[in-house]
């Protein structure tokens, strides 16, 4: 069994903390405690000063051998906490606990097939990239009965690692009320980066209100603990997240808008040119539709002149020849004309012959925006902001189907950025070589999505999360989504605003976005 858990996930709690951290429980004497890997009985010997019975303190670790604070708890040595928990219909009312830090890549066995099979919701497990904390988190929710509380120490990756993001939302949506103390300095020995203490009151309650405060060093996280646990007003702490308990009405992408292919040409070569082309054959702009005809093209939120243009100067081809009667009269078109039915057009191919006249090229109209259908990034929205530019067959267009509005659109936009959507998209795209996904529009169309009120800011975040996502950010693209659809900014956590309780503390300012310009 020990060799299953590497021996250095074990990080013994400082007596001071762990005193702190059993006050910030607040709990009862009365009520019934759970040390889920009690190791060398920090917190028990804590418990049991509070005037805790034995019988109402339950311990459990992996490691077999006792130590002097087992009489303190109804202590169990040498078993899994994952295994001890599912056979037991017991619940408690508070959970405080220090969970062993390690990745579960390193972890062996049964443990590991145990932490692989808890459910984050939705059907998603626990993937192997994740650490055996969580694990612990997780099935400690299911220990604690409604009303109760949880007070866990953890790694600082607790605020940043992409594993952790929905253990945090499972965390968030199973309490009324949470508390996150985030201490800069280390706490431990052995591990060299800052800690973060969690403490969620009100099991099963919603909305949850997080609250966030940032201290320097151990006296500072005592002092927040502390004062957590009398139940103390923090002044200077900021609510950063309100979630609600509403459910979301959710509705197909092929219900608000049609997804169409682009325009169709037959023959490339023939049909799109580079600005150089255009020079050089003399062809008049009015002769001419600007385009969009690569995934690389979408480089922003927006598509303006100004975007497009820059595509132009580089050399792209973004001009679709697609001369409208009154010019084809024109000595340029005419002789670019001649050129095609010279052999410069392939005008057998299907598409290029089965149309009159050959050289018109139809085009969707009312379009709003594009999507990418093959590319090795997930799709994303870009909105049209240039009269007349268009898209050819490489991208899809799409058009609203009832009137809206710009927050409308950019609101569109955002949810396609959020975590829940692109899990979902990646679970419809079609893998082939070099990673390239492939989506047909009845692909893109099935997605289900959260019908959301648009919301003036929209268009600017929008903006801000695309810059994110095309710079290869994807994770941080869709905090940033998921941040705005829940109502809140992705909060700074090292934003200082002055002292809460002493000089120690340094709350993080509410409802400020990290990537705020």
């Amino acid at each position: 069994m020990i060799a299953s858990v590497p021996s250095s996930a074990t990080v013994y709690t400082p007596r001071e903390l762990a005193a702190a951290m059993v006050c910030a429980a607040r709990g009862t004497r009365n009520a019934i405690w759970l040390d889920p890997c009690v190791g060398d009985g920090a917190f028990v010997r804590e418990m049991a000063l509070l005037g805790v019975p034995s019988d109402r303190i339950r311990a459990v670790d992996i490691a077999p051998e006792s130590r002097e604070s087992d009489a303190l708890a109804m202590t169990t040595r040498g078993a899994d906490f994952l295994e001890w928990s599912s056979h037991r219909g017991e619940l408690v009312d508070h959970v405080v606990m220090n969970p062993p830090y390690v990745a579960l890549n390193r972890v062996r066995g049964d443990p590991l097939v145990r932490a692989l099979a808890l459910s984050l919701g939705d059907a998603d497990r626990l993937p192997l990239r994740a650490n055996y904390w969580c694990a612990f988190v997780l099935r400690a929710l299911e220990c604690l009965r409604a009303n109760g509380s949880m007070v866990v120490v953890l790694p600082a990756a607790w605020d940043f690692a992409k594993y952790a993001a929905r253990v945090r939302e499972k965390v968030e949506a199973s309490f009324g009320e949470l508390f996150v103390v985030r201490c800069s300095a280390p706490l431990f020995a052995n591990v060299k980066e800052g800690v973060v203490v969690i403490a969620g009151f009100r099991r099963g309650k919603q909305p949850c209100t997080v609250r966030r405060v940032v201290v320097k060093d151990l006296t500072g996280t005592i002092a927040a603990l502390r004062q957590i646990g009398r139940g103390e007003h923090l002044e200077a702490v900021s609510v950063i997240r309100h979630l609600t308990a509403k459910p979301i009405r959710h509705r197909r992408l092929d219900e608000i808008v049609d997804i169409r292919i682009g325009a169709v040409t037959g023959d490339s070569s023939y049909f799109l040119l580079t600005e150089l082309d255009r020079l050089r054959w003399q062809l008049p702009v009015a002769a001419l539709t600007p385009v969009l005809s690569r995934c690389k093209h979408l480089s922003g939120a927006f598509m303006g002149a100004r975007e497009w243009s820059a595509l132009r100067d580089a050399g792209q081809r973004v001009w679709l020849f697609r001369p409208p009667e009154r010019m084809t009269d024109h000595p340029a078109v005419k002789r670019y004309l001649a050129f095609g039915t010279e052999g410069g057009c392939n005008l057998q191919a299907f598409k290029v012959s089965n149309r009159f006249p050959w050289h018109q090229t139809p085009v969707p109209g009312h379009v709003a925006g594009f999507l990418s259908g093959m590319s090795k990034r997930l799709p994303f929205l870009v909105l049209r902001d240039m009269p007349r530019l268009a898209a050819t067959n490489t991208l899809y267009v799409i058009r609203f189907k009832g009137r809206a509005t710009a927050a409308a659109r950019a609101t569109l936009g955002l949810v396609l950025l959020t975590t829940a959507v692109r899990r979902d998209l990646r679970t419809h795209a079609r893998t082939y070589a070099d990673g390239l996904l492939k989506f047909e529009p009845g692909d893109l169309g099935c997605i289900r999505i959260p019908e959301l009120p648009p919301r003036p800011d929209a268009p600017r975040v929008l903006s801000e999360a695309t810059a994110l996502l095309i710079s290869g950010l994807e994770t941080e693209a869709s905090e940033m989504a998921d941040g705005w659809v829940c109502g809140r900014a992705t909060p700074n956590p090292f934003k200082s605003l002055g002292s809460v309780g002493g000089p120690e503390f340094a709350a993080v300012e509410g409802f400020q976005s990290k990537y705020a310009r």
